[in-house]
């Protein structure tokens, strides 16, 4: 998930860099016929990633049982676990994508992470399945910042909101898919006996079902062409180092701490949510997984499609393409997410799911948004890093904090796991409202930029 920086040798000055800076001949880019194969396979790398992430948990409490661990456990695997590998290995993971052939880290990543997934199914201890979740969260740092760096490479900016809603459109699908898999696995009590190891319980097979598809995508992602690198400005070096990365990103810091800082505070709401659902349901209206699996898959599957055919639209609209105006769609979007906070207050369980969907339905809008700005306002050797960047800002608080904070307030501020409908409340809901705030806030700061400045350039640059 952003970039941002213009191609200039150190030695030029800012006041030479206003007149000299000018765009190289751009390659034209592929027709549409040859982008279907790696799309194809972005399309599935994001449905797989969105399985393997989601499904621990749909399987929280089947995993606690078995394990033997609480709530807080269980929100160190579903949050730090998958983060604290990913936000450390994500910065050098982005320059690397910089740098080297993308679709052979794609390859690899899907490779490495879907074999930790199965294994994970295998862990027979709280601290290997940590480690294991971890080694996953590695191999997924990976795939965003590769997938946008190509989409941004394959599609010119009037088609790239619905290229990026097209390639995460899998992710929905995966999502949805991670609840209705576990949920028909549990229901039929599948077992398995393994040499070793004895008999495996049904959510372990789930875990080595998901796993095990994913190293096919993976190597079919060395048959995919590597597009030419674009976005660059004349007198660029091929990849500039990290301090002149973030010095640019420091100067444009006006626009990009309240931007990340939005994108953080949504994704603490929306990780958090999507974490405990399962286990928001199951204990708010004394239901098993197999109960209520496929009204939840369902429900997630309309709303996240949803999103991202939206998002697409909205943010190629003449709306969306004008100044600021994708910044001003993300500021309204978390407040429409908003409901998710109250779904355990919800009447019965089809009122709880709409609740919940309204944060599937927003989320998918912002990532295009968040993605199609970034790709606008980073110059084409810095979207690797600023994806990274914009991943390891909302990996690490949003992913180990949400799922934590939610475990810890109903854990120990409210002393009871049953009341975690109020964490949601205490949670979720503040956090939705600052990251409107901090939307709102890089809106006036983009819109208060020098149309003549080095950021005006960087734009220029993105879009031809």
């Amino acid at each position: 998930m952003v970039q941002m920086a213009v191609l200039i040798p150190n030695m030029v000055t800012q006041a030479s860099m206003e007149g000299q800076l000018r765009m190289p001949a751009q390659a034209t880019y592929p027709p549409i016929r040859k982008n279907l194969w790696p799309m194809l396979l972005l399309f599935l790398a994001a449905n797989f990633y969105s399985i393997d992430k989601a499904i621990v948990g749909v399987l929280a409490e089947p995993i606690k049982a078995d394990l033997g661990i609480d709530d807080i456990q269980m929100g160190l695997l579903m949050g730090l676990a998958y983060s604290v590998l990913s936000g450390i290995c994500g910065l050098w993971l982005g320059s690397l994508i910089d740098r080297h052939v993308r679709k052979k880290i794609l390859g690899w990543a899907i490779i490495v992470w879907s074999l930790s997934t199965a294994l994970g199914g295998l862990a027979p201890d709280f601290a290997t399945f940590f480690v294991l979740r971890a080694i996953v969260g590695v191999g997924e740092a990976a795939v965003a910042p590769a997938a946008l760096s190509l989409i941004a490479d394959m599609f010119p900016p009037s088609r790239r909101g619905r290229a990026i809603s097209a390639y995460l459109i899998g992710a929905s699908i995966g999502t949805a898919l991670s609840s209705i898999i576990p949920g028909k696995i549990i229901a039929a009590d599948l077992h398995l006996v393994l040499p070793g190891l004895g008999d495996i319980a049904s959510w372990r097979i789930a875990f080595l079902l998901c796993g095990l598809a994913g190293p096919v995508v993976g190597l079919l992602f060395f048959t995919v062409q590597e597009p030419a690198r674009r976005g660059r400005v004349d007198g660029a070096p091929v990849s500039r180092p990290l301090s002149a990365k973030l010095a640019y990103l420091r100067r444009q810091r006006a626009i990009v701490f309240p931007l990340f800082g939005g994108f953080c505070l949504y994704y603490i709401a929306f990780v958090g949510v999507t974490a405990w659902t399962a286990p928001l349901l199951m204990r708010t209206f004394a239901l098993t997984l197999p109960q209520i699996a496929n009204a939840l898959g369902l429900g997630m599957l309309i709303a996240g499609v949803s999103g991202y055919f939206l998002g697409g639209i909205v943010a190629d609209s003449a709306f969306g393409t004008r100044r600021g105006g994708r910044l001003l769609v993300m500021a309204g979007l978390p407040l429409l997410a908003l409901p998710a906070g109250l779904a355990g207050l919800a009447p019965g369980l089809m009122a709880a799911i709409t609740c919940l969907a309204t944060i599937s339905l927003t989320a998918p809008m912002l990532n295009v948004a968040m993605n199609a700005t970034v790709q606008d306002i980073a110059p084409g050797d810095m979207r690797g890093f600023t994806y990274a960047l914009l991943s390891v800002v909302a990996a690490l608080p949003a992913g180990a904090g949400g799922p934590l904070l939610i475990a810890y307030v109903s854990q120990h501020v409210l002393g009871d796991e049953a009341l975690i409908a109020w964490s949601f409340v205490g949670v979720v809901l503040p956090c939705l409202a600052l990251a409107s705030l901090c939307f709102i806030t890089a809106f006036r700061a983009f819109r208060a930029a020098d149309p003549d400045g080095e950021l005006a350039h960087v734009v220029q640059s993105s879009q031809s």
